[in-house]
């Protein structure tokens, strides 16, 4: 492929970052009325369903929306990965960490969707039991295998602070990364409280760890990234430290 043409597939891939951003909070958060989520946890059946499913029609399209932009997540993961190589020009650990979070993580935001849209498309169809259960389940499955994405923010945030001669991404956003990937942890708590911090729409499990991680690191990384693809080919060579500044 002439190069032209890689600078082109590059610039569009980076980009998917951005609309990841832009078309989840609007399918996920607007639409699916996530702002905050409710607290199942603390709900009966009944009032996850009034509350929520049955109060909210657009929840179905919203998720269903979710789930078909999720992977614009991957996309944008497979061009990090791609600028991760190492000064040799290899494809390291830390690039195939990235890249395997990149995936899962996209998985991840698709399939709960989907999941939640089933229970907005079936909750005149099926008891507020089974409701709850999908519900919960989906949630437990999408809070406690933060490992996924947290792999991928120690890689990137690693990659950024050890690799010296790199210049794509400064030292700050690396810490920050791993900073907040490690937060996640506090997600583990999610499933065994009702009230509190650590609930689904808890300060911390909901408003510090999802703008933490929306803006602190997806952001600053998404910019960084945008900033690196519209260089020269030669300041790029140089940033991602595979030429020696002369």
């Amino acid at each position: 492929m002439d190069e032209a043409s890689t600078r082109a597939i590059e610039r569009g891939l980076a980009w998917c970052g951005p609309f990841f951003i832009v078309m989840m909070i609007f399918f996920w958060a607007v639409m699916g009325h996530n702002l905050p989520p409710p607290n199942m946890m603390a709900m009966t059946p009944e009032q996850l369903v009034s509350e929520y499913y049955g109060k909210y029609p657009s929840i179905g399209p919203g998720m269903i929306g979710a789930a078909s932009v999720a992977l614009f997540y991957t996309l944008w993961s497979f061009l990090v990965a791609k600028l991760m190589r190492e000064e040799s020009g290899s494809f390291g650990v830390l690039g195939m960490m990235e890249m395997a979070g990149g995936i899962l993580t996209g998985w991840l935001f698709a399939f709960c969707s989907a999941m939640w849209a089933a229970c907005s498309v079936l909750v005149t169809q099926v008891s507020p039991d089974v409701i709850k259960m999908v519900h919960t389940f989906t949630w437990i499955i999408f809070d406690c295998t933060y490992m996924i994405t947290t792999m991928q923010m120690v890689a990137m945030g690693l990659f950024t602070v050890l690799n010296k001669r790199q210049t794509m991404f400064p030292a700050w956003a690396g810490w920050t990364a791993i900073a907040i990937g490690a937060s996640f942890i506090a997600l583990v708590f999610m499933p065994f409280v009702t009230e509190g911090p650590f609930t689904v729409p808890g300060l911390w499990n909901f408003w510090v760890i999802f703008s933490t991680w929306i803006w602190g690191y997806f952001g600053v990384y998404n910019y960084y990234v945008l900033k690196h693809v519209y260089k020269a080919p030669e300041a790029q060579a140089r940033a991602a430290g595979r030429v020696v500044p002369a």
